[in-house]
């Protein structure tokens, strides 16, 4: 049997479906919660010491005391998917429950059989971190995708376990574990698996095979270089050439002055085309290069840093390319600003030597406390553009002290230069390159006052991209020789700007053409490869629904915290908010999960008929505090093979809406939507333009009965929302917008998507980085909206608006009992007690019939459905769509899209296929 990890599986759900006793579903069981308070209270204890970095301690980052206390007691909120059964035949069914933590059991007329656990780890019967959920469904196979951690108290994102169930008719199971490692590569290792045959049998559970995970003795294979340059200009004290990568290595890199192997630590050694051979790649949180103290070259009265780089993004605030050195975070006091006294910039003071990058992308160089470069950017003052590094290229930086003065080069040519003196100052610290030492907060916060520093944590942060022929001089160079360093090593200028570095696009999945078919799909997407290896995802992490209908796709990422993105067909996102409370460290929603640990995605439903995806998260701030034990939230995305679908915000009232919008890096909120950003309408089919006006006119909506929007993207096809009748369509932004950006909207932000950041709002001060913005929400929303695609006005919006918010009645029911319209699933729900059915649309102009959905609870057989409008037949194809699915009960299901437009009363008439398909 081929593994189960090596191959991709989607969910499938259609028609003809399985035997009747092989079969998987979602349910909830009995479970009694497990006292939370003292395991939640542990959690921002652990995430302040992962955000420190490893032997770094201070009393600044330390939990406040709000984080130290228990959050207040209540119940954990579960949908009723909480739990997942797999029916096997003669009474066996194996039982993935919340009240052990989701490891199975095997249930039997003679009693229940735990399975042992396989790993090492702390026990989770709270399910913080646990989750399991159906990846295949056949006749054949059913395989179970169990994801859980050592230490649910533990937010470090590389300790995660994945386990497999591949389930058979016959009752044999084949188990897959996979625990996570540090190294990517360790995890990724093909032998870093634990296989285990097991046969379910009503007397019990048999072992059949247990083969334990091992780790292999493969290096890692080698990586292409550009040819090797020789130019070097006089004796370096020390040297990284990063030329190891043409040959299989271990995680290690050359100081090649003196010989020392110095240790490449991060989630991978990731090798790159350099300016020379091969250079390194950095990811900005985790990776660097350690040169030890007692190897690091005597610098006491002069110095030259010296290094090629190519900026994938600027860091969050000053990053050192190299670096002998040591800073304490901003203090609160001096972070503290306000609408009144806006944010000031102010380099990071730091002790020891340093040659990096500040936040807005300025070349800088530090010493003994002073620096050149960069420098101070006042509440009004935006950097200038010629000082500002080019992301995507290669660029040489130089600094210089000695004979009475610091000085700043970039590529060859002097940028900045001051009087200085006095002996270096020695700390007795590493030489590190990529990474700084230390942590430090994000600059430009949205946070103000007192919040700021509360609500921005101190992070250690360094540079994103490829760093190359770094060098450490014990004397100061001369311009000239500068320049001769930089020309020796300067890469053709067909080069210079199309650096080893992958492009960072967001992962739509969009064509510009409609799928071949309408479905869902697990998939683990791709962003690009310095974000994809901080995780140790499963094969199915994320979920992708994708129309035959229209051109767009809904993408459930983990950049976005799995959060819906709406797709064009030119890959512009609409995102939108999560459940939104308050914690310690300010805003507690699905954003703040940075590490991941507490949301994940499910497919309920995946058939010709419909989609349902299942989004669960914890509404935690981002020191990971729990401000109370019901801050989970389950959401459900309904979506319609037309392109539409609804969102259900499970047991919540408001204060989860927001209309987002992201810009691709490289991409302003100008190039992705239109200053008439928004097309409202009513009922009635009256609409009205919303238009932004530069530099922060944010424009009011007199349309005061509107419940539909169409976000005008660029693009041809546009994303809409439709609320329910009585919402009041908002705008918002005015006073809370980034004065490094030109367009009128709230934001831009960077703090989100994909951002490891521990902030709850960072204003973005460049393009380099995906940024997010926002034009407004809704009051009176209740728990529903719908999002969809057009390429129509929006008034043309108003049948499906008028057909959810005032439905046809359904009346004449035959053959079944009517349970009504419910909203939350744009569907008429039937139990089916004698087949056929039949029953009447009361279609009117008010009350259109509009793409309706029946979901025919009881339908009990493996047999499809066969439907007449008005006495007429409809063939299965586009217009007719059908599926079967099982409910919470195991119990089968009917699904009924049509594609069926009226304003007056109509027949349908359902009964059981001659024959399946």
């Amino acid at each position: 049997m081929r593994s189960i990890i090596a191959a991709t599986f989607a969910l499938v759900l259609a028609l003809p479906v399985q035997a009747a006793d092989f079969y998987a579903y979602y349910t909830r069981l009995d479970y009694v919660q497990p006292p939370l308070a003292a395991a939640l209270a542990q959690i921002p204890m652990s995430a302040a010491e992962v955000f420190r970095g490893p032997g770094i301690s201070g009393a600044d980052d330390q939990p406040d005391e709000a984080a130290k206390r228990n959050p207040r007691p209540g119940q954990v909120r579960w949908g009723k998917y909480a739990d997942l059964v797999v029916n096997v035949a003669d009474g066996r069914q194996l039982v993935f429950s919340r009240a052990t933590g989701y490891l199975p059991y095997l249930k039997t007329p003679k009693g229940r059989f735990p399975l042992k656990q396989l790993t090492e780890c702390r026990d989770d019967p709270m399910c913080l971190c646990s989750y399991v959920r159906i990846v295949e469904d056949h006749p054949e196979r059913i395989i179970v995708h169990w994801r859980h951690v050592p230490d649910p108290a533990r937010v470090v994102m590389t300790e995660v376990i994945h386990e497999y169930f591949a389930i058979t008719p016959d009752g044999k199971v084949r188990r897959e574990v996979r625990v996570a490692a540090p190294r990517l590569d360790d995890f990724n290792d093909p032998a870093n698996v634990t296989v285990q045959e097991l046969n379910l049998t009503v007397d019990g559970i048999t072992e059949l095979s247990l083969s334990r995970a091992r780790r292999s003795t493969e290096l890692a294979p080698a990586a292409a270089g550009s040819p090797i340059r020789e130019a070097v200009v006089g004796s370096p004290a020390a040297w990284f050439k990063f030329d190891e990568g043409p040959k299989p290595n271990r995680d290690q890199a050359k100081e090649t002055v003196k010989g020392t192997i110095c240790p490449a630590a991060g989630n991978k050694t990731l090798w790159k085309k350099g300016v020379s051979g091969t250079s390194l790649a950095f990811d900005g949180y985790f990776s660097k290069v350690t040169l030890p103290k007692e190897k690091a070259p005597p610098i006491t009265e002069e110095l030259t840093l010296e290094a090629w780089v190519v900026l994938g993004a600027y860091p969050w605030n000053d990053a050192g390319i190299v670096h002998r050195s040591s800073g304490k975070p901003i203090s609160p006091e001096q972070y503290k600003h306000g609408y009144r006294d806006p944010y000031v910039y102010r380099p990071w003071k730091m002790e020891g030597y340093l040659l990096g990058v500040d936040p807005y992308g300025r070349a800088i160089f530090k010493l003994n406390g002073d620096q050149v470069g960069g420098g101070v950017l006042e509440a009004k003052e935006t950097v200038r553009k010629e000082d500002v590094l080019p992301t995507y290229r290669w660029t040489h930086l130089a600094g210089t002290y000695g004979k009475g003065k610091m000085s700043l080069y970039v590529d060859g040519r002097l940028v900045a230069s001051k009087p200085a003196s006095g002996a270096i100052t020695a700390l007795d610290r590493d030489v590190l390159i990529g990474l700084n030492g230390d942590p430090e907060r994000v600059s430009d916060p949205v946070s103000h006052s007192k919040f700021a520093a509360n609500n921005n944590l101190p992070l250690v942060y360094g540079i994103e991209g490829l760093i190359d022929e770094v060098r450490i001089y014990d004397r100061a160079l001369s311009a000239e020789e500068i320049r001769q360093s930089f020309q020796g090593f300067c890469p053709p200028p067909a080069d210079v700007g199309r650096p080893d570095l992958e492009k960072r696009i967001l992962p739509g999945q969009v064509t510009g053409a409609p799928a071949e078919k309408f479905g869902a799909s697990y998939q683990t997407l791709k962003y690009h490869e310095l974000w994809d290896n901080l995780w140790r995802p499963s094969k199915y992490r994320d979920i992708v629904v994708r129309f035959d209908t229209v051109p767009g796709s809904v993408v459930f990422w983990q950049g976005t915290n799995f959060g819906s993105g709406w797709v064009t067909e030119n890959n512009k996102w609409m995102s939108d908010q999560s459940w939104e409370i308050g914690g310690p460290h300010g805003c507690a929603e699905h954003m703040a999960d940075k590490r991941g640990r507490f949301d994940h995605v499910r497919l309920i439903e995946n058939t010709d008929a419909r989609v349902v995806v299942h989004w669960r998260y914890a509404s935690i701030d981002v020191g990971y505090v729990f401000p109370r034990v019901d801050v989970w939230a389950d959401e459900y995305y309904t979506i319609y093979p037309d392109g539409v679908g609804v969102r259900c915000v499970e047991g919540i009232d408001g204060g989860w809406q927001d209309t987002q919008f992201l810009s691709q890096p490289g991409t302003t909120c100008l190039d992705n939507m239109e200053l008439t950003a928004l097309t409202v309408a009513n009922l009635s089919g009256k609409s009205m333009d919303l238009t932004w006006q530069p530099p922060n006119r944010v424009p009011d909506n007199p349309l005061k009965d509107a419940c539909i929007k169409r976000i005008n993207f660029k693009s041809k096809w546009k994303i809409f929302a439709v609320y329910r009748q009585g919402a009041r369509i908002g705008t918002w932004g005015a006073q809370e917008q980034s004065k490094h950006t030109a367009d009128p909207f709230a934001g831009p932000w960077n703090h989100w998507p994909v951002g490891l950041n521990p902030s709850d709002g960072r204003y973005a001060v460049s393009d380099d980085r995906v940024t997010h913005a926002a034009l407004g929400d809704a009051d009176g929303t209740g728990n529903l909206i719908i999002y969809g695609f057009t390429d129509q006005p929006a008034s043309s919006l108003v049948s499906l608006a008028r057909s959810w918010n005032q439905p046809p009645t359904l009346d004449k029911a035959q053959g079944c009992e009517s349970k009504g319209y419910d909203q939350a699933q744009r569907a008429y729900r039937l139990a089916a007690k004698a087949k056929p059915i039949s029953f009447t649309l009361r279609g009117s102009k008010d009350s259109p019939i509009h793409n309706p959905c029946f979901v025919i609870e009881n339908w009990d057989s493996d047999r499809g459905s066969r439907v007449t409008i008005n006495g007429k037949e409809v063939k299965v194809g586009k217009t007719f769509r059908q599926g079967i699915v099982r409910d919470t009960d195991g119990r089968r299901t009917m699904i009924i899209w049509l594609e069926l437009e009226s304003t007056s009363s109509t027949e349908l008439g359902i009964s059981e296929a001659r024959n399946q398909g």
